[in-house]
């Protein structure tokens, strides 16, 4: 019988689909990163789930039977331990599926699935800027924003699974940014890639009052096309506009934060997602905000870091779902 040597990781996202192999150090030995799921029926979707796996493990020359297990993370609200999917704006269907069984028939495998930033936060606090953090919070901060929470080594996922929800914590109840669940002031409606657009064009209209530049990079006006690798250009070449958007989303988050330590009370926070590739002084306003308004509350310092894996917290942590 073949040494279960390996676990094997999926981050299945809205237009990405990555698998690695990873071993028991936490190395990843093998990869296959496809584009071609979006808009697939549920089982059109695993069957591209599948290909990516035995093309990984092709990778590393081994076989399914060297398989420990398989961690899948779903971009949604997702049920644990029965892995069924409850909802998700990234891709269609997936409304009460079954994904963790499924794909446990399919592969002959021992599968478990969890939501993508309960399994990155997993992914940091084993591998990552979260060794030694714990209690720890995990927050993304990337297109959407989320979140995972490990307590005593062992995710925290809530009564229904859904613990960890930062982007849907209301930091500005009167506010203007609407968010895709539909309430005022939620985290993700006024710091997320998703309401970049609108975020810019407000402030837009307020530089405008001010006689101040109110134009994007290059005197562009393309709102819609905005995003964080035009945010940082323009930073960089002290864009007004630009700057005073990244100075909106760092204070909120540094908000966001605020609130998580008054909440949990945790060791560290880890920030990751996409958006942390903004200039430094994102990240550097944002943890600014937190310990201005924790002020003398925060007896004892809370750690907060930038995440260490980048692209490969979601396939390690994926692989984290299963015991090294």
């Amino acid at each position: 019988m073949a040494e279960k040597r390996y676990r094997i990781g999926v981050d299945l996202g809205g237009t990405k689909l990555a698998v690695g192999v990873v071993d028991a150090e936490g190395k990843v030995l093998g990869e296959a990163v496809t584009y071609d799921h979006r808009g697939l029926s549920e089982e059109a979707v695993m069957d591209r789930m599948e290909r990516n796996i035995d093309a990984a493990l092709g990778a590393t020359k081994s076989s399914r039977a060297e398989v420990k297990g398989v961690g899948v993370l779903f971009p949604g609200h997702i049920r644990w331990p029965d892995g069924v999917t409850l909802t998700t704006s990234n891709l269609p269907g997936f409304k009460g599926f079954p994904l963790r069984e499924r794909m446990e028939a399919r592969l002959g495998i021992p599968c478990l699935a969890d939501n993508d930033a309960n399994a990155q936060a997993l992914g940091e606090y084993r591998y990552g800027a979260g060794i030694g953090l714990d209690p720890l919070v995990f927050l993304t901060v990337s297109t959407g924003i989320g979140g995972g929470i490990v307590i005593d080594g062992k995710l925290y996922r809530g009564f229904t699974g859904s613990a960890g929800e930062f982007g849907h914590m209301i930091v500005d109840a009167s506010g203007e940014g609407r968010c895709t669940c539909g309430n005022r002031g939620c985290l993700m409606g006024v710091a997320s890639g998703i309401v970049l657009p609108e975020t810019a064009k407000r402030l837009a209209d307020r530089l405008k009052r001010e006689g101040a530049c109110a134009d994007l990079p290059g005197g562009c006006n393309d709102f819609a096309g905005l995003d964080g690798a035009t945010l940082a250009a323009g930073c960089a070449d002290e864009n007004e506009l630009c700057r005073a958007v990244v100075e909106e989303y760092a204070r909120y988050i540094g908000i966001g934060m605020y609130n998580i330590f008054q909440v949990l009370n945790p060791r560290g926070i880890v920030l990751g997602g996409g958006l942390l590739n903004l200039p430094d002084f994102f990240f550097d306003t944002a943890v600014a905000t937190c310990y201005h308004l924790a002020g003398p509350m925060m007896y004892d310092r809370m750690e907060i870091k930038r995440g260490l894996l980048g692209g490969k917290a979601a396939i390690l942590g994926a692989a984290s779902l299963f015991e090294a």
